[in-house]
């Protein structure tokens, strides 16, 4: 009866035994999903960054070569012109007339130009933090999967919901992952726009306010050549 009695706990310890295995089998497979899915999130990160580092390097590079190439216009004006001045044979009078606020104008455009680029920095600035915001905010859903089936056991009592608490884990990893695809990621890929818009949008405005700082100051060139030629 003893014997009896022992092979029937024995073959139901071993049940058991068999019973939690498969169950933690079960929550190390719910366990790799939510890895799964958390380095799809981590990598639609990665791609932002990337992209964004790509447009920026672009967009950075067209900006500076047009406010050098704006630079050595500027340079340019101001050497024919002192140039003109120097081997004119004008009164001395109509030369002081005429170059009365050269140099305020040579100050003036060279605080254009830096006004523009001050504001394509505020530009840029704006929407490259808006992206870094999007993104740490949207890593909080990210980070939370990690330790889904650590904290399952933490919600819930292991005991009372053996049977349930891996069905529970994994409708809140696909929960989760819904969210991310219909909510968070087009969010992220709204605000990930605005880096675009920065080549639509600011840049234009910034090589127009470029073009208007050098026009002014070539215009400027121009009367006191025209002043010049009056005079002589």
């Amino acid at each position: 009866m003893k014997f009896f009695l022992c092979l029937l706990l024995a073959i139901a310890g071993q049940s058991l035994a068999q019973s939690q295995d498969e169950f933690v089998d079960y929550l190390l497979e719910i366990q790799a999903q939510a890895e799964t899915v958390h380095q799809l999130m981590e990598g639609t990160f990665d791609n932002m960054r990337f992209t964004m580092s790509d447009q920026l390097i672009d967009l950075n590079r067209d900006l500076i070569a047009r406010m050098n190439g704006a630079l050595e216009e500027v340079e340019q004006i101001k050497e024919d012109t002192e140039e003109l001045v120097s081997g004119s044979s004008a009164q001395q009078a109509c030369l002081d007339v005429a170059t009365a606020n050269w140099e305020l104008e040579i100050e003036w455009v060279g605080q254009a130009l830096q006004r523009c680029a001050s504001q394509a920095n505020l530009d840029i600035t704006g929407a490259t933090a808006d992206v870094h915001s999007a993104i740490e905010d949207a890593q909080v859903q990210s980070t939370e999967l990690q330790n889904i089936v650590v904290r399952g056991f933490i919600d819930w009592n292991a005991i009372d919901y053996t049977e349930s608490i891996s069905t529970i884990v994994g409708a809140q990893i696909n929960e989760k992952y819904e969210y991310f695809q219909q909510v968070t990621q087009p969010a992220l890929e709204r605000t990930l726009q605005e880096i675009f818009d920065l080549r639509t949008d600011m840049l234009p405005r910034i090589m127009t306010c470029v073009d208007r700082g050098v026009e002014r100051f070539n215009n400027y060139a121009r009367v006191i050549r025209d002043t010049l030629h009056f005079c002589q």
